[in-house]
């Protein structure tokens, strides 16, 4: 298991005005992990920068701009788990934040979904401003209006919506997937973990960043069809 500290949609509002900077990075682009880029369109790339891959982002009041640790440490989780070829489901999306890096990561396919209409919209607009409008389907929802199952699963809620939809989202993970969670405060971090112990999943990555909490975990593999070997860091 690694772990890392740096101290440096489907979302209750709460989260949302406990640290995200929505205007943090507006004169100039934010560098996340070693992969993404972060920028309003027009901005310059520093050419420090150039190798990384850019994200651009407009938002309105969809959470996940990059300025709040949980969405930094689904960005590194995701970086972390995906070698290219994956299937992904990113619940309670957003901007699209988390959608639009797994694209970039080299997903086979994306999904994202959102009970707030509104977001889904914003993150449309978000795909537009990549130019890959039309290559992740945004479905206004929650997990079961999705179907099929998923190689890695994103999910940056708040913990009591985590508890509610572990059901969810384990049924719609392939063996061997990867359940990426955050909106995890410190102080439930235990807590949430002993819940977990019901599930078939391994903890392989843990992550604290500003307080807040991302926990990436992999589920049992089904030792008949053994998954696609993937990153490990």
């Amino acid at each position: 298991m690694h772990s890392f500290d740096a101290d440096h949609g489907f979302l209750e509002p709460f989260i949302e005005h406990q640290g995200e900077r929505r205007v943090f990075w507006r004169r100039k682009p934010k560098a996340i992990g070693s992969s993404f880029l972060l920028a309003r369109k027009g901005m310059a790339v520093p050419p420090s920068h150039r190798t990384r891959s850019v994200i651009l982002l407009d938002f309105d009041g969809a959470f996940g701009t990059g300025g709040h640790g949980t969405t930094e440490g689904c960005l590194i989780a995701l970086e972390h788990a995906m070698s290219g070829g994956e299937t992904v489901l990113d619940v309670g999306t957003g901007t699209g934040i988390l959608a639009i890096a797994a694209h970039k990561l080299g997903a086979a396919r994306v999904t994202a979904v959102d009970i707030d209409k509104a977001a889904c919209e914003e993150a449309k607009r978000n795909l537009a401003i990549n130019g890959i409008e039309g290559e992740i389907v945004v479905t206004e929802g929650g997990i079961g209006s999705v179907d099929g199952r998923f190689d890695i699963i994103a999910a940056n809620l708040r913990t009591p919506v985590l508890v509610g939809l572990m059901d969810e989202l384990t049924g719609k993970l392939n063996p061997g997937g990867f359940a990426i969670l955050s909106g995890i405060m410190e102080r439930e971090f235990h807590p949430f973990l002993s819940f977990l112990e019901a599930y078939l999943l391994e903890p392989v990555e843990i992550q604290r960043i500003r307080g807040w909490m991302t926990l990436a975990l992999e589920s049992e593999p089904d030792l008949a069809h053994p998954p696609v070997s993937r990153k490990r860091r």
